[in-house]
């Protein structure tokens, strides 16, 4: 693929999924605002695109194609694409999500009154929390069994796109709430008197927001483009 500053970001993430790795580390959201060109998302960052396009390149030339990060999910069908991010994503967030939140409770409980902040942090997770829960289910039991009974070329029912939009709207409520949790614990940098729990509770929200991104992708990029492309194709027809 031939990538340069007026390439999107998401089509980047699309074609290219060892990128993935460079935008997390530079801080780069190819999920929710991956509909913006590459010059312009590393505006304000002092990272070149020259520079970035390297990086990925290097990234693509030593990726490991066996790694289920690394496949071309946009070269899978639907209802593979959701089978992976329901044993994925889903089931990290099953896991991820109540040991965040009873970790997050423990902290707020013994440091909250030397660092004040942690209350608000419990209540933007607390909010996410629910609403990620919420969003799971609405894919397990809604969106994804219509995706299963589409056909290959098949174009999906007002129904289903009608759920895709939600779907899109709940992702940048999620990538809202994560952009806030980055910001009120400085970008997940402990206090000197963090304990151990205190730390890790910092690590467990790092890993929570790239899961989240890589989920996002998936869906935003790869998944309803997709559909979306199926009914252009159809009415073109």
């Amino acid at each position: 693929m031939d990538v340069s500053g007026t390439t999107l970001v998401g089509e980047i993430a699309a074609k290219v999924p060892a990128s993935l790795e460079v935008f997390e580390r530079y801080g780069v959201d190819f999920c929710c605002n991956g509909g913006r060109p590459l010059v312009e998302a590393l505006s304000g960052t002092g990272i070149s695109v020259g520079d970035i396009l390297v990086e990925i390149e290097r990234a693509a030339q030593a990726e490991v194609t066996e790694d289920h990060r690394y496949l071309d999910w946009t070269r899978e069908s639907p209802a593979t694409l959701a089978d992976h991010i329901v044993e994925t994503h889903h089931d990290f967030l099953d896991r991820h999500l109540p040991r965040v939140g009873h970790d997050l409770s423990k902290v707020v409980s013994v440091h909250g009154q030397h660092h004040p902040e942690l209350f608000e942090l419990g209540r933007v997770y607390g909010q996410l929390q629910s609403e990620l829960q919420e969003h799971l289910h609405k894919e397990e039991q809604q969106v994804f069994p219509l995706l299963r009974n589409l056909g290959p070329d098949e174009s999906p029912s007002p129904e289903l796109l009608g759920l895709l939009e939600q779907l899109e709207t709940e992702h940048d409520g999620a990538g809202s709430a994560l952009h806030a949790i980055r910001g009120i614990t400085s970008n997940f940098q402990t206090p000197a008197d963090a304990c151990f729990t205190y730390s890790t509770l910092f690590r467990e929200l790092r890993e929570l927001e790239a899961d989240v991104h890589r989920h996002v992708h998936l869906e935003n990029n790869i998944l309803i483009p997709g559909l979306r492309a199926r009914v252009r194709e159809s009415a073109a027809i």
